[in-house]
């Protein structure tokens, strides 16, 4: 097929299916690119320090440089290929080919791990962004993940496109176990200034957010990372009890004996204050940000901002933007 495009269209629905159950039976974000790093498919499971990322002017580009890197690295190796990106992120990337030809890289990951050290930088740039109160604050809740769990996760998804994906393409794809990047590889591209600081706009530290929560019940350890991994969809106390093998009812009782507040404040205290990291980002719209959270209705999500902080998303989002002026 010469319009790779139209490909990518005619099976947008499968490969969004494919994308967005592997992220939600692993955790790990998805998002299929082309082989500038350019998206193709919506992403899956993003964090909110991602997004961020992403949509910021000074580091947009550099995640697209390692999604390009990182695809290529693998495709040189043969290899599926763990890396670390420019903000300090596991990710690790699949090539994808119709008849012989590669048309993008599946990109898999963006998470924090505790020990890197089985992992290369897939760049020599790197985005400081530990002095800004918004990207910390945002990096702060994300989830952390294992070496372990990025290399199951690998497997499963080596099976699930050779044993599905490949049903509906003209050749079969092979893809193997993730392994380090090579040094050589590193030192063939053209070397920049390491760690050269990216500037990211000051913002203001989101001071009020959900105290943390200690428990020694691992029922409600489970369920708070569940809601920490599901906060951009709606999220139901028969779902959550569901998942930690316990009756609404008695779940009920017990996470507000654990937490100190209900599952409906507390899950919805979570979303708003993930929205005021949002919000600090100008290009994200207010209806965008509320359906990014699982609000089916921007209205309702503005009413339940404005419960919760004692004003409207727009005037929060106008007063972090004056203050930033400052």
């Amino acid at each position: 097929m010469d319009d790779h495009s139209q490909y990518i269209e005619s099976h947008q629905k499968i490969l969004d299916t494919i994308l967005s159950e592997f992220t939600e039976a692993t955790g790990l974000a998805t998002i299929l690119v082309d082989t500038q790093g350019t998206e193709l498919t919506a992403g899956y499971g993003f964090s909110p320090f991602c997004q961020l990322m992403r949509n910021n002017e000074d580091t947009r580009q550099l995640c697209q440089n390692c999604d390009m890197f990182g695809g290529r690295s693998s495709l040189k190796n043969n290899v599926t290929t763990p890396y670390i990106c420019h903000a300090g992120l596991v990710d690790f990337s699949y090539p994808v080919t119709i008849d012989n030809q590669v048309i993008g890289y599946i990109l898999c990951g963006q998470t924090k791990i505790e020990d890197k050290s089985d992992f290369q930088p897939i760049i020599t740039e790197k985005t400081i962004w530990q002095d800004d109160p918004l990207f910390v604050e945002a990096y702060d809740n994300m989830p952390s993940t294992t070496p372990e769990k990025i290399r199951a996760g690998s497997q499963l998804l080596t099976i699930i496109i050779n044993y599905y994906l490949s049903d509906i393409m003209s050749s079969h794809l092979a893809i193997q176990e993730p392994t380090n990047i090579p040094s050589q590889f590193l030192k063939q591209r053209h070397p920049v200034k390491t760690e050269e600081k990216i500037p990211l706009k000051h913002v203001e530290t989101i001071s009020n957010d959900t105290q943390k929560i200690t428990s020694d019940r691992q029922e409600i350890i489970d369920a708070l990372d569940y809601i920490n991994r599901h906060l951009n969809e709606v999220i139901t106390l028969d779902e959550v009890s569901d998942h930690v093998y316990l009756s609404g009812y008695y779940f009920s009782k017990l996470f507000k004996k654990e937490v100190g507040q209900n599952f409906v404040d507390y899950v919805n205290e979570k979303k708003i204050n993930r929205s005021k990291i949002l919000l600090q980002d100008s290009t994200w719209s207010i209806d965008s940000i509320a359906h990014s959270l699982g609000f089916s209705q921007p209205s309702y999500f503005s009413k339940l901002f404005k419960k919760v902080t004692q004003m409207s998303p727009r005037d929060y989002r106008q007063m972090i933007q004056e203050e930033t002026r400052r």
